[in-house]
């Protein structure tokens, strides 16, 4: 029992029921109701008593109990009679919703209090109003240690119980119910907590209505947007157009058949409209067919590749890049593209290196390249030339390096694998942060990070439009084209994004460990064979190749890599440099192998005499364009090549440096 009825029943009554609260009830509950039952003769005299002198006095309200016995009974707070008092409702018609209110208390007394209070609120507004709903209680339990040691009692567990109730009101205005709200709000009682749903209807027929007026709207600016933009009348309009379209059929359909079918469709339309403009300007009659033809001719290639300065090229570098470029060189002279190969020797610069050795395998990779058959005398289709002999590739790399995204640098795969770190621990920081700590900073180099930015300057700066990578190059292609993209959104379209052009010889691994490419950096010498070895040299390393105990053929990368390696080999080298008939693929070979029961000596007899045909020749002519003119003729071929490099780069640069703002109008 709460304090305010303890203290209401210590008073002392006069002729008190035994259980006090009961008639006190009845009689407040008689009064909410319209027509209250029939009481005894004694309570009927006194009513007949008080009408009679309350007949002369203003009308009471309903709930009121205008009774003389009210000074000598036990009146109890409003929050108790809420429990027991049963408010006036309103009927709903239609029993449509219009709005749902969950009120949420921890106390009984409070939620059922205030719950009376929205019930009477809606009765005074017109409101149609149900509940309150029991709605489920919510209860949360946690525990709260006393100390840090394990004792018994050492925890305390606390629970709370929300009680939710729900009232609806139906049929009501929208207005009167955001009233209604509103009053709640302010009226908010102590402890309680309300959320509110409310939901608006319209008559059926306005979605129908709504399509009807969309079609009628339609029609209208139809006819408005005619004559949108005109300051003439539409059929002064409609006469010029005829006109113009009756001058300008002839002559773009004399264009339409000079058009060679192989240009695009949207070049097509380009070329038109351009020539429909120079047409109503009096200059098309002078331009002459071959003009015209050579004005719609496809754009040729632009072929740029690079090889960093490592001395003598080995099998790897030959069948995936140097036999791919003696093929763009044979397909340029028909088609009339361009080609560069630069030694990038800038690049090298990146890992320490000796002045004297670098040097030399620079010439070295010039002869080998001269070797292997790329011709810069063969009508000036391919320019040889040290990357070194060339400084607009250094300019534009820093006008580069001031729009590249340092982000897009951090995310390359490649920098981060030639540190070489000694202990993989020293990349990231003790405390676990993951940054680099002062080892790994001491060691880290600038060049190693920001290369990607020269290598995109080496392509951007001759425009090339074709680049042929392997699969391991191409994040560093795509750096190229953001960086062409990011120069061209800050200045001006000036710098032409490259495509593509992958190889599509596989790797060749190395033959003392077949898990890793071939590379010189393998401190094993017979893991490579070089394109210069002697016969001899090739069949031994061919024949010492690591393979498996299994002596028998078959292609499996995963479980027999030294033997798929081999069968790669073998069929990159089958082909023959100048047929046409696509290689044999490697599981026909060892499918030819295992019919014929052919043993692994077998197999590296016929590899070895298959890469020495691929290579004959090539040794001597490397060791001819070395000691020609005492080694003064290769100083020359790249002189030459360098001074055509040199003015394909400035062409570039110039509208570079004018889009920038350091350079004059080219």
């Amino acid at each position: 029992m709460s304090r305010p009825i303890r203290h209401a029943l210590s008073r002392p009554l006069t002729q008190l029921p035994r259980h006090g609260l009961t008639p006190i009830v009845s009689v407040r509950s008689q009064a909410s109701v319209a027509d209250p039952e029939p009481a005894s003769q004694s309570e009927q005299s006194e009513q007949s008593e008080t009408q009679s002198k309350s007949q002369s006095g203003p009308p009471q309200l309903v709930n009121e109990l205008p009774d003389h016995r009210e000074q000598n009974e036990v009146r109890l707070p409003r929050s108790v009679q809420a429990v027991y008092l049963q408010p006036l409702r309103r009927e709903a018609p239609y029993g449509v919703p219009s709005c749902d209110i969950q009120l949420r208390s921890f106390s009984i007394p409070n939620l059922e209090f205030f719950c009376d209070f929205a019930l009477r609120a809606a009765y005074y507004l017109n409101l149609p109003a149900f509940g309150p709903v029991p709605l489920p209680k919510i209860i949360e339990r946690w525990t709260v240690p006393r100390s840090h040691f394990i004792f018994k009692k050492s925890q305390e567990n606390f629970e709370r119980i929300t009680r939710r109730r729900l009232i609806q009101i139906r049929d009501g205005h929208p207005e009167t119910v955001q009233i209604w709200l509103a009053y709640l709000q302010k009226h908010a009682y102590y402890g309680i907590g309300m959320k509110a749903n409310m939901w608006e209807f319209n008559s059926i027929d306005v979605g129908q209505k709504a399509d009807a007026d969309a079609k009628t709207l339609q029609e209208i600016l139809e006819k408005k947007m005619e004559h949108f933009g005109r300051d003439k009348t539409p059929g002064t309009v409609e006469k010029m157009r005829s006109e113009i379209c009756a001058r300008c059929r002839p002559l773009v359909a004399s264009v339409r058949r000079q058009v060679p079918r192989s240009v695009p469709r949207r070049q097509q339309r380009r070329d038109e409209s351009t020539t429909s403009d120079s047409a109503a300007a009096g200059g098309v009659e002078g331009k002459s067919e071959d003009e015209l033809r050579e004005a719609k001719a496809p754009r040729k290639k632009v072929v740029f590749s690079g090889i960093q300065p490592t001395g003598v090229p080995h099998l790897g570098n030959y069948l995936g890049a140097l036999r791919q470029w003696k093929r763009q060189q044979d397909e340029a002279r028909q088609t009339g593209d361009r080609l560069l190969f630069s030694v990038v020797d800038l690049h090298a610069l990146t890992m320490p290196q000796e002045a004297a050795s670098l040097r030399a395998q620079r010439r070295e990779m010039l002869a080998a390249l001269l070797a292997v058959g790329l011709d810069p005398d063969d009508g000036g289709t391919t320019t040889l030339f040290f990357q070194s002999s060339v400084p607009q590739h250094a300019e534009l790399m820093w006008i580069l390096s001031c729009t590249a995204s340092v982000g897009y640098l951090g995310r390359m795969t490649q920098w981060k694998s030639k540190l070489e770190m000694r202990d993989k621990q020293q990349v990231g920081a003790s405390d676990g942060s993951g940054g680099f700590d002062d080892v790994a900073l001491g060691r880290l180099k600038l060049g190693l990070f920001s290369y990607p930015v020269l290598q995109a300057a080496d392509i951007l700066v001759h425009r090339a439009t074709h680049v042929p990578v392997g699969a391991d190059q191409r994040q560093h292609l795509e750096f190229a084209r953001e960086c062409a993209t990011n120069f061209n959104h800050a200045f001006k379209d000036v710098l032409i994004p490259p495509e593509t052009v992958t190889t599509p010889a596989a790797r060749v691994m190395s033959l003392t460990h077949p898990h890793n490419k071939m590379s010189k950096s393998s401190p094993n010498h017979r893991s490579r064979i070089l394109i210069t070895a002697r016969r001899d040299e090739v069949r031994s390393r061919v024949m010492g190749a690591v393979t498996d105990s299994f002596n028998a053929v078959t292609y499996d990368p995963v479980s027999r890599p030294g033997v798929a390696n081999l069968l790669e080999i073998l069929s990159q080298c089958s082909g023959g440099g100048e047929t046409a008939e696509p290689p044999p693929s490697p599981k026909d070979l060892a499918d030819r192998y295992a019919a014929g029961r052919a043993t692994l000596a077998d197999l590296k007899a016929d590899v070895a005499n298959a890469v020495w045909r691929e290579l004959d020749g090539v040794r001597d002519r490397y060791l001819d364009f070395l000691d020609r003119k005492g080694g003064k003729w290769l100083d020359e071929i790249e002189a030459e090549g360098a001074e055509a490099a040199r003015a394909s780069a400035e062409s570039t640069m110039k509208l570079v440096r004018h889009a920038v703002g350091i350079g004059p109008r080219p």
